[in-house]
């Protein structure tokens, strides 16, 4: 595997460069290990300006997310003090996902340790996962009355597999994502970001501007852009008002409210 062309850059995300004939393959890696890469609005912020730039990168041909430490990410930080509540870390939490799913260049999250919350949630939206033996994931929103998890597990494991893992909140061990389909790739503990710079550079000999249009063409697939729409506005409602979205039309997600004729 070719070595980084610079080093990486200092804060909450590192930022590097892997030289890939005349293109680059760019990777991200969260830098809290201490807290097991749990995001705060800090990181966060960070992670969705590392996005957009990347986004807009002409000589890019693929993306990786990765944790450090040997983590991928313990999900939100939920010993952060926030002065709204939470309300900015949703806001930032929801570009994340937005940016990550809709991401017009291919994407690869090489998963280690832990990918809990909303670090399961960066994971699943990420075109490929390359997840490491050791690895487990959690979709907890069911424990901490969040509603996530749907938008990025039902198109990759199928409903009855989605609605296990969500509603029951469980871990989910390497094997058995590997198994359902969530992840793609099953390696040996501290090989998946080699493995996923390994499928990007495969991505990357391959016509620049015909992969860009099936990006396209996949992010239209499956209800994707409605699953994430919903998910986003669900959300958002419960950082805005401190409470889930209830039955009634006009409290429902407004990509799902019934329309008046």
């Amino acid at each position: 595997m070719q070595e980084p062309d610079a080093a990486a850059t200092p804060g909450p995300v590192a930022v590097d460069d892997v030289a890939v004939g005349d293109a680059r393959l760019r990777v991200l890696s969260l830098q809290r290990p201490g807290a097991r890469n749990a995001m705060d609005t800090g990181l966060l912020a960070a992670l969705l300006d590392a996005l957009q730039a990347a986004a807009s990168d002409d000589g890019l041909r693929g993306l990786v997310l990765t944790g450090s430490g040997g983590s991928f990410s313990a999900g939100a930080d939920v010993r952060e003090r926030t002065p709204d509540g939470g309300r900015r870390r949703m806001e930032l939490f929801t570009a994340c996902y937005e940016q990550l799913t809709l991401f017009p260049l291919p994407t690869a999250a090489a998963v280690e340790g832990y990918a809990v919350g909303g670090g399961a949630e960066a994971a699943g939206a990420c075109d490929l996962r390359v997840v490491a033996q050791g690895a487990v994931l959690r979709f907890p929103g069911a424990i901490y009355g969040v509603p996530v998890g749907v938008a990025r597990t039902v198109g990759q494991v199928g409903l009855s597999t989605a609605k296990d893992w969500v509603l029951s909140s469980r871990d989910v061990p390497a094997e058995e994502a590997w198994r359902t389909g969530f992840a793609q790739r099953l390696v040996a503990d501290g090989q998946a970001r080699d493995e996923a710079l390994a499928w990007l550079t495969t991505v990357a000999d391959r016509d620049a501007a015909t992969v860009r249009v099936l990006k396209r063409l996949f992010n239209e697939q499956g209800g994707v852009r409605d699953r994430l729409a919903f998910e986003n506005d669900a959300l958002r409602v419960h950082a805005e008002t401190g409470r889930l979205p209830g039955e009634e039309p006009a409290d429902l997600p407004r990509t799902v409210r019934p329309r008046r004729r």
